[in-house]
């Protein structure tokens, strides 16, 4: 099967990348090869999706017979088991590069220096650009994607940060811990260049380890991957609000907004939209970080994270690239056909719980697989990870936390 230019997209799971962590660790890299099944949730007739997982057949056919859309129609290119390098090392060695090539445009996961090369030698678009990315913009893209970036171009803004800084190595992080929390009870630390929450710590003072201890505990063992550290005050936050935009020729223009789920300072999963207060601050620092991303060039999705405090709020970092968010908007607006649908998503580990088939089977029972309140399972990963992702649609915020309620007792979540 092939298709023409100018009527379908490539769809490039490049979730391993070196943008959003420097030498991602083994573990790592398969946790995020294992989700991108899910970008068959994105499919659309003609296209070519490029995952880093095998997709099972049982999760194809729901995923067929939820959209109803003929995925018989979408070409799929799909290592036999996990693969954890770039996308495009797979296309490579899958012989794909014409079927990823023949697309009249490519739509990565993340912009990378691996996706400029490509669309320059194969004369494939990339979806949003009128003309090649240029070297100015991935040097952008890659400093915003750090955290201590991310600090320095929101200061410039005029956006509050956490209080903090950046450290080098392991040493000089100590000594700069144990000097800032002289006067402050704790610090979250983070890897300058990681994503998902990989990699953070909480350091707290006054407790019968010193800073020092705490850190060489935590990270001691832990290749400093070239990037070092970012270290902010710990704060007591009321609500984690985020607002994605989508970069265009002419400007940032609104995409979604949520209120994040985190467990220990990770994210999990969001509702959306976020509550007015939030989602007014985190509109606002979304169109300054956007506005600066356009002039370097940029253009597609990004979002901002805030951190909403009892008397203010600070700015936390941006993701430029399509986000876990990204594809559930997509999916929920595809669903309902509404323009800014009601929803929450979340990421739970489900052990002991039934099996995908016997899951999809009790929804139905349950009367959630369709109509105005419905659930659908985003990913097929319980026998990788354990963990169960799920979506759940609903007219308020009431309908989704009842059939949250429900599907946990078919899940048999704890």
């Amino acid at each position: 099967m092939s298709a023409t230019r100018g009527s379908s997209r490539t769809v490039l799971g490049n979730l391993v990348n070196d943008v959003m962590i420097e030498n991602a660790p083994p573990s790592y890299a398969r946790a995020m090869a294992s989700v991108t099944p899910r970008k068959l949730w994105l499919a659309r007739p003609d296209d070519c999706l490029v995952v880093l997982a095998p997709c099972r057949p049982a999760f194809r056919d729901y995923v067929e017979r939820t959209l109803g859309t003929d995925l018989g129609r979408v070409e799929l290119v799909q290592p036999d088991e996990i693969f954890t390098g770039h996308a495009l090392d797979l296309v490579e060695q899958a012989g794909a590069v014409g079927k990823v090539a023949s697309r009249s445009e490519l739509l990565p996961f993340v912009l990378d220096h691996r996706v400029v090369e490509f669309a320059a030698r194969t004369g494939t678009p990339v979806a949003g650009y009128d003309a090649l990315p240029t070297q100015r913009t991935l040097r952008a893209v890659r400093r915003i994607n750090t955290k201590h970036g991310f600090r320095s171009v929101a200061r410039a803004l005029g956006l509050p940060v956490a209080p903090g800084g950046h450290a080098r190595t392991l040493p000089e992080l100590c000594a700069r811990l144990e000097e800032f929390l002289k006067e402050r009870p704790a610090a979250i630390v983070k890897i300058n260049r990681s994503s998902n929450g990989y990699g953070t710590v909480v350091v707290r003072a006054g407790g019968p380890k010193s800073p020092t201890e705490q850190l060489t505990e935590s990270l001691g063992r832990a290749d400093e991957r070239g990037c070092g550290w970012v270290y902010e005050e710990f704060l007591d936050f009321v609500s984690v609000p985020s607002a994605e935009m989508i970069v265009e020729e002419h400007g940032p223009v609104p995409f979604s907004s949520c209120d994040q789920r985190t467990v220990d300072n990770a994210w999990t999963g969001m509702t959306a939209p976020a509550d007015a207060r939030g989602a007014a601050i985190a509109h606002e620092a979304a169109l300054a970080i956007g506005a600066w991303l356009h002039g370097e060039g940029f253009r597609g999705v990004f979002d901002v994270d805030c951190c909403l405090l009892p008397d203010g709020h600070v700015v936390t970092e941006a993701n430029v690239r399509r986000t876990g968010g990204t594809y559930l908007e997509e999916l929920a607006r595809r669903l309902t056909g509404q323009a800014s649908p009601n929803w929450l998503a979340d990421v739970r580990r489900g052990d002991r719980g039934p099996g995908f088939d016997v899951a999809v089977d009790a929804i139905e029972s349950a009367g959630l697989a369709e109509g105005p309140t419905r659930v659908v399972l985003t990913a097929d990963t319980t026998e990788i990870d354990g963990r169960w992702r799920y979506l759940v649609i609903g007219s308020d915020r009431a309908a989704l936390l009842e059939a949250e309620r429900v599907l946990a007792s078919i899940l048999e979540l704890p």
